[in-house]
């Protein structure tokens, strides 16, 4: 049971999901004080899976995130923001990969709402995005394929390239 502070009712929730392999999809949530991205990635690591899309909803308790800019014909990401008040996660959606080093990665962008109703979003970073209250999630789960992010010479950016897993040496 949870006990009140401070207008706000303190639970004991633990971070929890379920995979229906059938269908090829996690569905869980994430607990209070967990890092969303850091969080997701734990799951996939529990549940084996190395490629696959998510969405979720929720509250965090902080925020940092990038954003697109464009200045003199050129495009580049802003210098990270942060949002130190809680706020609503009103969507969110990334692709789950690896990196070029074969480690876990997760390319998320969100849409939040802060309590003065401002309507922000953007690319979310790693560590830096803690769950307030839930976050609730589904993974969809690729098995045949494996995005791989990778740095793109013609953009200057980091993206996803998708393979197919029997072409991955």
């Amino acid at each position: 049971m949870g006990n009140q502070t401070g207008g706000v009712m303190m639970v004991n929730r633990r971070s929890q999901s379920v995979y229906d392999k059938k269908r090829g999809t996690i569905i869980g949530c994430l607990a209070p004080g967990e890092d969303l991205i850091k969080g997701i990635k734990k799951v996939c690591q529990e549940h084996q899976v190395t490629a696959g899309t998510m969405n979720c909803i929720g509250s965090l308790s902080h925020v940092s995130i990038i954003q697109l800019n464009y200045e003199d014909d050129q495009m580049f990401y802003s210098h990270p923001i942060h949002w130190n008040t809680p706020v609503e996660l009103l969507s969110g959606h990334g692709v789950i990969g690896h990196d070029e080093k074969g480690e876990l990665d997760i390319h998320f962008h969100g849409v939040f709402i802060d309590h003065r109703k401002t309507i922000n979003g953007g690319h979310f970073l790693e560590g830096t995005n803690t769950v307030a209250i839930t976050i609730e999630y589904t993974i969809y789960v690729v098995d045949e394929a494996q995005p791989i992010r990778e740095f793109d010479e013609s953009t200057g950016f980091r993206l996803f390239n998708f393979h197919n897993k029997g072409d991955i040496q």
